[in-house]
């Protein structure tokens, strides 16, 4: 099983049904792998404690089959008989969703934390968590899809892309900024936030092109994600660009920077204030994020193990904390 953004087929279909069906949000089930299927697989690497590369291969097959078969085999437990498959099926669609009703449930055939509760399913929590049997926690499935609650617009820029691969060392930066930006996306997309993107594949922009998105989609804060480069194998860190004299900006890259260094770890690089494109162009307070140096092996590795949900939740925290205060 492999699979991944621009497949198209009935094992796409399948996938996104599944995907909805343990409530990761894969949007309408339409055989065609784009980015909101992309960041339903995020979520369910980033829960299973997988490599976040946005791509569904065995080890997120078994882990979303292993959710499924809990389900149907707490379905027949309370009296529906079905085959433990790991597949989402009319039967087993059909069994949820008479359980729902029957228990006051949202009929909705999604399988959120709710119905987990009135299953009586207790599963490990994600990987990087030290508890080892508590109920599932995903991200609930009534978040409206552009996550239109508060109003609040974020526009994420996933630096580079197409024949532009940015920096280079074990891992190429455009797909690196592609993935944190993705999972970002979603993060807040779960908290009430309408997100609009830049790029969601690997093809190439102009630099011109991409605050303009910003701007015309009025974005109360533009985030650039982007990663470092350096002739050095030993540099490491983290850093965070914005406009000079920018008070909102300067304010938006001080949260941002500390949230990425709370959730990694790596040695703190500081803010630099200059004019770039991303920042100058941009109607609204802009920052440009560089999570750690693609040339650097130790960071590549580590952002290859989990740094890069780490990273997305220091964009977040930061984010959430610039329109807290």
């Amino acid at each position: 099983m492999y699979l991944e953004i621009g497949t198209m087929g009935t094992n796409v279909a399948q996938l996104q049904r599944d995907l909805n069906f343990c409530a990761y949000a894969a949007g309408t089930i339409d055989g065609d792998f784009g980015s909101q299927t992309q960041e339903a697989v995020l979520a369910l690497q980033a829960y299973h404690g997988l490599e976040p590369d946005g791509i569904y291969g065995d080890q997120s097959d078994a882990a979303l089959m292993g959710e499924i078969r809990l389900i149907q085999e707490a379905l027949t437990k309370n009296g529906y008989p079905l085959a433990i498959d790991g597949a989402v099926g009319s039967e087993t669609l059909a069994a949820i969703t008479d359980f729902q009703k029957r228990n006051g449930l949202a009929v909705d055939g999604i399988v959120g934390n709710e119905t987990l509760k009135s299953l009586g399913i207790e599963i490990p929590s994600a990987a990087n968590q030290t508890e080892t049997t508590t109920p599932i926690s995903k991200p609930t499935p009534t978040t409206p899809p552009n996550g239109t609650d508060n109003g609040q617009l974020v526009c994420i820029n996933p630096g580079h892309g197409g024949s532009d691969p940015g920096a280079c060392g074990n891992l190429q930066e455009k797909d690196m900024n592609l993935v944190v930006s993705l999972r970002l996306g979603q993060l807040l997309k779960e908290r009430g936030f309408s997100v609009v993107y830049t790029r969601t594949d690997d093809r190439w922009m102009a630099l011109s092109d991409r605050p303009a998105i910003a701007n015309a989609n009025n974005a109360d804060i533009f985030v650039s994600i982007h990663h470092n480069g350096s002739a050095s194998p030993e540099s490491s860190g983290t850093l965070v660009i914005c406009y000079p004299g920018s008070t909102s900006g300067l304010r938006l890259a001080q949260l941002a920077l500390n949230g990425m260094c709370n959730r990694m770890g790596l040695a703190n690089r500081g803010i630099i204030q200059r004019d770039d494109s991303d920042v100058t162009y941009s109607n609204m307070p802009a920052i440009i994020t560089e999570g750690l140096f693609t040339t650097s092996p130790s960071n590549c590795y580590f952002f290859s193990n989990g740094g890069a949900e780490l990273e997305a939740q220091g964009i977040l925290e930061g984010i959430l904390a610039y329109f807290n205060s």
